[in-house]
């Protein structure tokens, strides 16, 4: 299959690169560093255990809204807070037989990409994947997990394709037939680890070290849960806290998106994640103050970027 994967950030670049092993892979970033840098080095992984492989084969490159390439899949890897951007400017790419997966953090995103491609197309998926770069189109993988994939529109045939696809680069793969509930579970750890982290700036594992940070989490959670029993779907609380404390263990030498987001002094995702909780709160009138704190939290230091050194 010949794939178009809408950035080129850690995550972009380890889908990427395992793809490539069976696919044609296309790169598309705003960055001409990261570009250039794919074009003429590919992209490397390096691996918890000290393996590393650099990806040549099969991978190409372009900077967004350049690519003319016509794609079977479209991979949505793009942070959500640049989504609108990165769909008008790659808008060609979207035919009227491409299948379209996005795999980014936050709720609502394919919303947002049915304005530019068939509904029915597109598949919503999540990872528990980990990873971050630690130059350009340099890649350090920091915890494996697996891709679920699901469809709001019946979408079996592109299922099969897309699981078929993800499988063959040896990516565990589960098709899901309760997406939302998938996508509130990924949400779940999101809002619980990711603004905490980068607030703190610490590794993944502290949020179940800590008895502090972790009480934070919880009430973070617990407002969440609330949120989505309002919406129409239950979970066990205990589960819930159960599965992210897994995913913390898993996870324990990784570090959040959001924190890497704040080394690198740029805008995070905190409101298609803690603040679509928020929002979505106002709907049914569940208070949410937890949620709402680090919201107003985070954009505090987005706002001090300026100050840091």
């Amino acid at each position: 299959m010949k794939i178009i994967i809408v950035g080129a950030g850690a995550m972009g670049c380890l889908y990427g690169a395992f793809l490539s092993e069976k696919n044609q892979v296309i790169m598309v970033d705003t960055s001409r560093t990261v570009v250039d840098r794919i074009n003429s080095q590919g992209i490397v992984v390096k691996e918890e255990n000290g393996e590393e492989k650099n990806y040549k084969n099969n991978i190409s490159a372009y900077i967004s809204g350049e690519c003319d390439e016509k794609a079977d899949v479209v991979i949505m890897f793009v942070k959500s807070t640049y989504l609108e951007n990165a769909l008008e400017q790659n808008k060609e790419l979207f035919q009227e037989d491409t299948m379209v997966l996005t795999l980014q953090n936050g709720a609502g995103n394919d919303r947002k990409i049915e304005r530019y491609a068939r509904k029915e197309n597109i598949i919503i998926g999540t990872s528990k994947h980990n990873a971050f770069s630690e130059a350009p189109a340099v890649v350090r993988h920091t915890g494996s997990g697996v891709t679920t994939i699901g469809s709001n529109h019946h979408a079996d045939e592109l299922l099969k394709k897309l699981d078929g696809m993800l499988k063959e680069s040896s990516l565990e793969t589960l098709v899901s037939d309760d997406i939302q509930r998938i996508i509130w579970d990924k949400l779940f750890v999101n809002l619980s680890i990711n603004a905490f982290t980068a607030i703190a700036q610490t590794p993944i594992s502290y949020m179940i070290e800590d008895k502090y940070a972790w009480n934070f989490a919880k009430r973070l959670i617990y407002e969440a849960i609330e949120v989505a029993e309002e919406d129409g779907t239950y979970f066990d609380r205990r589960q819930v806290l159960e599965s992210v404390k897994q995913t913390c263990k898993r996870l324990e030498h990784g570090y959040s998106s959001m924190y890497q987001d704040r080394k690198r002094k740029i805008k995070t995702e905190i409101d298609v994640i803690n603040g679509a909780i928020v929002e979505q709160a106002k709907l049914y009138g569940v208070p949410v103050p937890y949620n709402s704190l680090i919201v107003d939290l985070v954009h505090a230091i987005e706002g001090a970027y300026e100050y840091y050194e």
